[in-house]
């Protein structure tokens, strides 16, 4: 029943429904979500749940916050890409390759476009969102570091102004946290992790574009060194 399940598993399966939702056409492109309790009572979940679903939602690209006038979908680009790689990602390690390959070309660059364009409180979202991973990994909260890292490398996209850039990772976004997962419980993974993300932060803040480059280029490098060496072990 519903009150025996855990808050994490509840929000999980939140947002899992309203995402279900709007991938099947329920809610099309454009259209307003309906409010908190209207979706707290046909999902049978708490308010709270729901407020967190429609954060991690936004965070990925599917719903749009408008001040004023409420929450609305938005088109759910690269759905069918991701259905078709998603059953084969966990086991399909040249898959996996080719998605940390897609990183460094995008990731790489856009660090470097965004430290000569982010602004103050940018650079303070990204610091924000680089210490809940620290305070979630501290916690065991695998689940709410994932969200955390992927929000920290979503800012550095829209630092650069480019949201066609943006849309693009978002319509990955189920395989980008699909790849986290696989290296979420490794601790050496985790602390690079966090150091990298401070270097990546430091150059932002400093508008130095190589240095930027540089330190995502060995972030990516050093996550994807981590999770091959698992392949030999399985």
């Amino acid at each position: 029943m519903i009150y025996t399940r855990k808050k994490s598993s509840i929000a999980q399966e939140t947002f899992d429904s309203i995402a279900d939702r709007i991938r099947s056409g329920c809610y099309a492109s454009g259209d307003k979500l309906p409010g908190e309790r209207i979706l707290a009572r046909e999902l049978q979940v708490g308010r709270t749940s729901v407020r967190e679903a429609i954060r991690r939602l936004e965070s990925v690209g599917l719903l749009e916050s408008r001040q004023g006038q409420g929450t609305f979908i938005k088109n759910p680009s690269g759905e069918i890409l991701q259905s078709a790689l998603m059953s084969n990602f966990l086991t399909d390690t040249a898959i996996q390759e080719k998605l940390f390959d897609l990183r460094l070309i995008i990731e790489v660059e856009a660090t470097g476009r965004a430290a000569l364009c982010a602004t103050t409180e940018q650079i303070e979202t990204l610091r924000r969102f680089n210490e809940k991973v620290e305070i979630c990994s501290a916690r065991s909260d695998t689940e709410g570091m994932i969200v955390a890292d992927l929000e920290f490398h979503r800012q550095i996209l829209v630092a650069t102004g480019n949201d066609i850039l943006v849309n693009l990772m978002d319509g990955i976004v189920d395989l980008l946290r699909e790849m986290r997962h696989i290296g979420a419980e490794m601790p050496e993974l985790l602390s690079e992790r966090i150091a990298s993300h401070r270097l990546i932060i430091k150059a932002m803040e400093t508008g130095d574009s190589e240095a930027a480059k540089k330190a995502m280029k060995e972030h990516l490098e050093g996550i994807f060194k981590g999770v091959k060496a698992t392949w030999t072990k399985t």
